[in-house]
This record gives C-alpha cells, structure tokens and sequence, in this order.
C-alpha cells in the first residue's frame, strides 16, 4: 500500500505538458516528489513553480544520471523527451537503472510509463521507438503501468487564435484528416490516480482517449468557432514548413539534429493520409467518470486564458 507521507515519487520531464498535469494531483496526496529536468533553466522554473519539491537536473541519456535521480524512489512516473532519436537508449537506460534499484534492495515499487497509443505502427518512429520500450520494461522484474496517450488537444494554438482578428490554425497536415483526441487534463488525472492505487494497476495497459467520436482539424476548428464566437479557419501548411518550423520548436528553437527532422516528417506523412484513432472507453473507465470533451476542453482552457490576464 502507499504511504503517502514517506513515499518518493520520480517524476520525469517534469517540464512537460504530461508531468505539468500530473504534479497537482500528486501534490494533493504525497508529500515528497523529485521532478527531473534536463536543463538548468527549466530547473529554475520549476523550483520558483513548486518549491516544496525536490528538482533533480540529470540527463536520461547518462545511466549515471539515472541512478542517481532513482535513489530512494518509491514509484515513478517516466515520460521521455519528444522526438529524441535515441529515445529508446534512455528508456532502456532508465529501466537498467530501476533494475539495478530493485536488486540492490531499493524501494522501487512502481513505474508508470507514459508510451503512446498504438506503439505497433512501425511507419511512426515515434511510436515504433516506445514499443521496444514497452517490451523491455514488461520483460523486466519492475512492476509497472502503461499509459498509450493519443493525439493531445493542447497541439492547438489556442491562446493564439483568441488573440487574431482573423484566426487561422495552420495545420501541420490534411485538417481533413481525423483524430482521437486527449487532454493533458485527464492523462494528468489517470496517471495520478495510477500512482495514489498502484496496486489495482499492475501490469496493465491502458489507451487514454478523451473523445468518443473522432475530428478531423476543420471540426476542432469549427468548435473553437463556436466557442469563441468568431470564425477560426483550419488551413494546411505547406510539409517542408511544417517540419522545419515544428521540430525546431520542440528542439526548443534549435536546429535539430537530422534523425529528429526524419521522426517528424514520417509522423506528418502519416497523419496526412490516416489521421490516429483509439477509443475512450478504458479512459472512461480508469477516471470513473466522462473524458473530456473537445468543446468542454476548450471552454475550460479559454476560461484559464482570461483568468491569468
């Protein structure tokens, strides 16, 4: 059983959209957390952000670095960069070293991996590189949860389009195209509730989707629409632009290294002609209540907009 007081809790990329989510409902129940972070400024922020919490800088790609953030950690949560090339290497890495906790008499009881829906399609080497992940942590002596996210809600530029006169939402392929959609907000919850009853979720694989019924980018679009009140267009960006511009973002305004930019285009040729599709009802099950809507997602996140003016 967790014991809320003494029990350490790992979380990784505690910069990220997922782990951002999930610390609030941590907080709520445990009373030591060590978040990870790969650089001194995100160590900076999150220490002004949550300055009860233990900040660890380490590099998952250093199995030094990830024996050494594992150290007297009960549970962990372990979602791994974007879009890294070697990102099966750093869980494989992250996985030796929770072995290696275990065998030397740890505390380790617990690791939720937060993968990514359908690890199966191999055409997606962002989703490929997760299910050796997948497969090495199932095969290891770690107890252990699988979360499979799909397609997040949080891709859409939403503070942006309530500010245009005008606003267009350049879409990084067919906005024909439809996806299952999820929110951070409920893979927060879900991932949190897996850490409060470890137990009851041992072994198990869960596809987090939000919405029943997939959208295709113009439908998304045409809700923010609604919501908002003025016409949102959804409009297809060009595929060279939309490679070079997106994995520079997410390489935090660098340019990234070649295998990053092949992981990006070969995602964006996918989703181009098949979009990414799951279902809700496990989702609907493990927060034992409904997913969260598009719209209700999007009335939520426009109210959090005002609110911080």
């Amino acid at each position: 059983m967790p014991d809320f007081q003494n029990d350490l809790i790992l979380i990784t990329c505690a910069s990220g959209k997922q782990s951002t989510a999930l610390i609030p409902h941590i907080q709520r129940s445990y009373k030591k957390i060590r978040l990870q972070c790969n650089s001194s400024t995100s160590a900076q922020s999150l220490q002004d952000r949550y300055p009860d919490s233990e900040i660890v800088q380490a590099d998952l790609a250093n199995s030094d670095d990830c024996h050494r953030i594992l150290k007297d950690v009960t549970a962990c949560f372990l979602v791994l960069p974007p879009f890294h090339p070697h990102e099966t290497t750093l869980g494989v890495n992250f996985i030796d070293a929770c072995i290696a906790q275990k065998d030397n008499g740890g505390p380790l009881e617990h690791v939720v991996y937060s993968s990514v829906i359908h690890p199966i399609l191999t055409k997606l080497l962002n989703h490929d590189c997760k299910r050796y992940i997948e497969e090495y942590l199932i095969e290891s002596v770690v107890s252990y949860t699988i979360l499979q996210p799909t397609h997040m809600m949080e891709m859409l530029p939403l503070h942006k389009l309530m500010q245009e006169e005008k606003p267009i939402h350049s879409v990084n392929w067919n906005p024909a195209t439809r996806f299952s959609f999820v929110t951070t907000r409920d893979i927060g919850e879900a991932a949190g509730k897996v850490l409060r009853e470890r137990e009851r979720h041992v072994a198990a694989t869960y596809q987090l989707v939000s919405t029943a019924v997939p959208l295709s980018y113009v439908e998304a679009c045409a809700i923010v629409s609604k919501v908002l009140g003025k016409e949102v267009k959804a409009e297809h960006k060009g595929f060279e632009d939309a490679v070079d511009t997106s994995i520079k973002m997410i390489n935090g305004g660098k340019e990234p290294p070649k295998a990053m930019k092949e992981i990006g285009a070969r995602m964006f040729l996918y989703y181009n002609e098949r979009g990414l599709i799951g279902n809700s009802n496990v989702l609907r099950w493990l927060l034992e209540r409904e997913p969260t809507g598009y719209e209700e997602w999007v009335r939520l996140r426009v109210k959090e907009i005002e609110d911080q003016k």
